[in-house]
């Protein structure tokens, strides 16, 4: 069963640590763990052999509308096993929004929010999570402050009043503050060890200079450590509102028993934001490398970047398909084979889309030891070029759409799954229909339309990148 597990005040805080300080590498790019299974699995077989591929999502799902504060909901209604999943996005509050004078308090409301309630200490909240079999957290991205709460059926009206309390009436203890203060410290000491947490910090200030969008995602000490009880309600009330409100729900709960919810749990939210506007960045894919000199093990790091394209764009998924054969595909693709395949030079190398709301991109990374690092980034120039040039085979683009409609219904293992997809569906305005025609968008795309992504994403050095090892020796040969 999906729940929370007690865990003590200290261990709970260094997993959020733990989250902060991996969030840049599991937004562009993943963990190598998550890279080992999708690069290991056949999707057409175990979609062959599973349930899910009864999931035709032959009827929509609903829009539910709360009958006296007017709150909406998409609802999938999922009664094979007692469990309720909520996911929830206020839009436009996460760490880009943050005042420039606290950066960092989205991500320590996020986690102070579940550091109990005014009637529930830190400890005796854990504790009712655990006796009910409650899920609930938060966390801040850089786009958007979300949450999500998952129950069984039984214990419902438990969650739903944590939930509501949690969100209304959080304990926001003194204790606990300067508790987590400490934690972010040693977290500010750990990131500069790091070469990974190092790169991902100077490859967001080399893209974006001091839009808010290269800031450090852990935000600033000195601004952490003056934030008080009052800041956090007021960043509550001024980003966590009705009118920035998104909500996917699944699972055991009628929409007659939703509407009620959402009225209770949300309805005393404020009805609007005061969120200062986030600009877009001016970003230049023109402008040379930059290589940081670290001592990192041996191994050299790359993070690179070009333009993308938002989620509605009409150019999304003909580049969809495109990344997938080029970077996106495992070890079956283009830079795959060429650089690690072929050569033997990189364990991984791959490319991926990030949607982040004010500059979605083409991203990629790789690292090799520092003897093989050119060679590497002379295939992944090399590769680039000709793919925007020649784009792909008829054969290739056949295989990206087989494999991409084969594995889409593996996305839906489980009501948690499901509700955060019709949370996305909200926020990208994909409408109730796109679970009927997503598969069908990506059958349509055609060859011609994939190699015309290619040429006007993949320019010749189109993209500019951030690296971090020893590059000195490499000057020297």
């Amino acid at each position: 069963m999906p729940y929370r597990r007690r865990r003590s005040k200290s261990s709970g805080i260094m997993t959020n640590i733990l989250k902060w300080l991996t969030f840049s590498f599991l937004l562009f790019g993943g963990c190598w763990y998550f890279y080992k299974q999708y690069l290991s699995f056949n999707p057409e077989k175990i979609l062959s052999e599973s349930t899910l591929k009864e999931k035709t999502f032959s009827s929509k799902p609903i829009e539910v509308i709360s009958p006296r504060h007017k709150i909406k909901a998409y609802l999938i209604e999922e009664n094979h096993a007692p469990i309720i999943s909520f996911s929830f996005m206020f839009s436009g509050a996460g760490r880009a929004s943050d005042n420039k004078n606290q950066q960092g308090i989205s991500g320590i409301t996020a986690t102070m929010l579940t550091e109990g309630t005014q009637n529930l200490t830190s400890q005796q909240f854990k504790e009712k999570l655990e006796d009910y079999a409650i899920g609930i957290s938060f966390s801040s991205n850089l786009d958007n402050f979300s949450g999500s709460m998952i129950t069984t059926g039984e214990h419902q009206e438990q969650a739903y009043r944590l939930l509501k309390d949690v969100l209304t009436a959080p304990r926001f203890d003194e204790t606990d503050l300067n508790r987590i203060k400490q934690q972010m410290q040693k977290a500010f000491l750990l990131q500069k060890e790091h070469p990974q947490s190092i790169l991902n910090l100077k490859f967001a200030e080399y893209l974006y200079g001091d839009h808010p969008y290269g800031r450090n995602p852990l935000g600033k000490l000195e601004d952490i450590n003056k934030l008080k009880r009052q800041d956090l309600l007021k960043y509550m009330q001024n980003h966590l509102a009705q009118n920035n409100l998104l909500i996917g729900v699944a699972g055991d709960i009628t929409p007659e028993t939703l509407g009620r919810v959402l009225d209770e749990v949300f309805g005393a939210l404020p009805q609007t934001t005061a969120i200062d506007f986030v600009r877009n960045p001016n970003v230049d894919f023109k402008k040379s490398d930059k290589n940081i000199e670290f001592a990192s093990g041996g191994q050299n790091i790359s993070r690179f970047a070009a333009k993308g394209v938002s989620r509605n764009d009409e150019d999304f998924y003909p580049l969809y398909v495109a990344n997938h054969i080029f970077g996106g595909s495992g070890l079956s693709s283009r830079l795959s084979k060429a650089a690690r395949e072929e050569k033997g030079l990189t364990y991984s190398i791959y490319t991926y889309m990030s949607m982040a709301e004010k500059s979605p991109l083409l991203q990629g990374k790789f690292s090799s030891t520092a003897d093989k690092y050119q060679e590497v980034e002379d295939i992944l120039h090399r590769e680039w070029n000709k793919f925007g040039q020649k784009g792909a085979t008829e054969e290739e683009v056949e295989s990206a759409k087989k494999y991409l409609l084969a594995s889409y219904n593996l996305r839906f293992a489980s009501v948690a799954n499901l509700s955060e997809i019709l949370l996305y569906m909200q926020k990208d305005n994909l409408g109730l229909d796109f679970l009927q025609n997503r598969n069908q968008n990506i059958k349509k795309i055609s060859t011609e339309e994939v190699n015309k992504a290619a040429q006007k994403y993949f320019k010749p050095n189109g993209f500019v990148s951030v690296n971090i090892g020893s590059f000195t020796q490499n000057k020297e040969k």
